[in-house]
């Protein structure tokens, strides 16, 4: 198991980042020039956009520390995204797992699991993430009046739609290789690991968007059910594709239920 970030393992992410920046901001360039006639405005809209050109399948899942899957069956990768994660997470976790539908070499016939850890392939995702979520996020930073870090932390978050360490380790990447910033770089060691407990709450008071750090329990199947209807209705005596399709509706009850369950 991959060891998880923390403010102790921030310098070893920095220089893992390093090692993939060149390559990284090549894939990014890439995707840009890949995906600049969708019309698509907003970052995490596009990232959507892309994403459920492959079925992206959206539910809840009661884990904090699961944020989505891709399954891959021989040539097929399909992407699954935690609902019951605040949207700025679901937001990362999106073009986290772009990274891995169009760029990942090595994802072969499994499910891989995302998680924010240490090991260099899921670094590469999440910095592919990074630079296609963030904009000049230090100068925006020290553009803001308030004196409180957290405060101003939070209101990056707000701008750029992104989760908190995120966040952190965007701006300690600027402060230690861009700007020597040894102020910046103290304060983020000594608030990465010990994030506010109710965010909500904070973007409240801060009258910011607090859906941003609400889960957004969005069930959708990726166009599955709509398909399996095609199909029965081109193969009305074919019984398992009716068999299919009360599975799935069977199957996105029992999800809404649970949502409605912890709503």
């Amino acid at each position: 198991m991959s060891e998880i970030i923390t403010g102790k393992s921030l310098e070893q992410v920095i220089e893992k980042n390093k090692l993939i920046k060149d390559d990284i901001l090549r894939l990014v360039n890439d995707f840009a020039v890949r995906f600049n006639k969708l019309g698509v405005t907003g970052q995490d809209k596009l990232s959507f956009s892309v994403l459920k050109e492959n079925h992206l399948i959206q539910i809840p899942i009661e884990d904090k520390y699961w944020g989505g899957a891709i399954i891959t069956k021989g040539n097929v990768k399909i992407p699954v995204i935690n609902t019951a994660q605040p949207r700025v997470y679901q937001y990362f976790v999106a073009w986290h797992e772009i990274y891995h539908l169009l760029y990942d070499l090595n994802l072969s016939e499994e499910t891989h699991n995302i998680a924010v850890d240490m090991d260099l392939n899921e670094r590469k995702a999440d910095y592919f993430a990074a630079k296609m979520i963030f904009g000049n996020v230090y100068d925006y930073y020290y553009s803001l009046d308030d004196e409180d870090f957290i405060d101003r932390v939070i209101k990056c978050m707000d701008i750029y739609k992104a989760p908190y360490k995120a966040v952190l380790i965007e701006l300690f990447e600027e402060a230690v290789t861009k700007y020597n910033d040894l102020d910046l770089k103290e304060k983020i060691l000594e608030h990465f690991d010990n994030k506010p407990d109710d965010l909500v709450q904070k973007f409240i008071d801060l009258e910011l968007d607090s859906e941003l750090v609400k889960p957004s329990y969005i069930v959708n199947l990726g166009g599955l059910e709509k398909k399996i209807q095609n199909v029965i209705k081109g193969n009305p005596d074919v019984s398992y594709h009716k068999d299919n399709y009360d599975f799935l509706l069977t199957l996105k009850n029992k999800i809404k239920e649970g949502v409605e369950g912890t709503c």
